[in-house]
């Protein structure tokens, strides 16, 4: 089977990584997965640290498609990738499958990799057996959630403002300092409580600095939290409209109750500036965001997974 053949197989698994496509009428444009996948994933190799390798016998090949991460792999000390797809035929026996991984687990120790990860959808069983009969590890489990009712918002609003430059180390402590145990980099066991900490705080202090296209914080009160939000401009002019994205968000203890109140007005900031919908990932495991989410009339599009592998180093 070809690489387009196994694209096509892998439609329905493949999917729900895309975030967008759990709303009706962006999935409903002719083109929406044409461009925000396939076309990606057929020109994947050509991108800078990306690779794309066919493993496995001819009659039962299986691609995998990973990149090299070197941000993330100067900053933890370790040789980082990512591995963005795996494609194969939707028979392909679960033994096959199983070794396939494990020859690419193989590939990763020459290629001396100490540390991979892949988002695997729910919907994706084939996949999650043969990961996990090949040593790789859940470590967070996700919740895919979007707003795209934003002409109904009702209640108070809340007065915030966009972080200043010189804020970002404040930030940067205020994400370290209010850690969730259940995200991938604390429930991770390569890292360490101190790395993952930090490496939020970093994330946190670069969204000040222009990383992320706005981050909100408290306007009449001490900043004691923060909400980073991405426009996703690249994929919004794809799907012709205008999106927000919550992509990092922490509350210390002098803003409880901020979590809300962010999100809020983030859902206001989107609609203001003429978009249409709004997404926010959260682990399954936070019963606290997740009720802020239902409240503030978030729909759940899609569940997904995290899985880890670190290579052990030849003998």
């Amino acid at each position: 089977m070809g690489f387009d053949a196994q694209l096509a197989s892998r439609e329905s698994a493949l999917a729900p990584l895309v975030p967008y496509l759990a709303v009706r009428r962006l999935a409903a444009q002719p083109a929406a997965l044409e461009k925000l996948l396939w076309s990606r994933l057929r020109e994947f190799g050509s991108q800078p640290h990306h690779h794309a390798v066919q493993l496995g016998a001819a009659a039962t090949s299986v691609w995998f498609l990973y990149a090299d991460l070197p941000w993330d792999s100067q900053f933890f000390g370790l040789r980082m990738a990512r591995l963005h797809a795996v494609l194969f035929d939707a028979g392909l026996p679960p033994a096959s499958l199983t070794a396939a991984v494990e020859e690419f687990n193989r590939l990763l120790t020459t290629n001396q990799i100490e540390h991979c990860y892949c988002e695997v959808a729910a919907k994706d069983p084939q996949l999650l057996f043969a990961m996990g009969q090949a040593q790789w590890s859940v470590v967070e489990s996700r919740l895919q959630y979007y707003q795209d009712n934003l002409s109904q918002l009702a209640g108070p609003r809340h007065p915030v403002r966009a972080a200043r430059a010189d804020e970002a180390e404040l930030l940067r402590q205020v994400s370290a300092h209010n850690k969730n145990l259940f995200d991938r980099f604390h429930a991770d066991p390569i890292f360490s409580v101190e790395q993952a900490d930090a490496f939020l705080g970093e994330y946190a202090a670069a969204s000040t600095r222009g990383f992320c296209d706005v981050v909100l914080v408290p306007e009449n009160t001490v900043v004691d939290s923060f909400l980073a939000v991405s426009y996703l401009d690249e994929d919004a002019q794809l799907l012709k409209t205008k999106l927000g994205r919550v992509v990092l968000t922490a509350v210390g203890p002098q803003n409880r109750g901020w979590h809300r109140n962010l999100v809020f007005e983030t859902l206001w900031h989107t609609r203001e500036r003429g978009g249409e919908v709004v997404l926010m990932t959260t682990q399954a495991t936070n019963g606290a965001v997740i009720h802020n989410a239902q409240q503030l009339g978030f729909r759940l599009g899609e569940l997904t997974h995290i899985l880890s592998y670190q290579p052990t180093a030849p003998e």
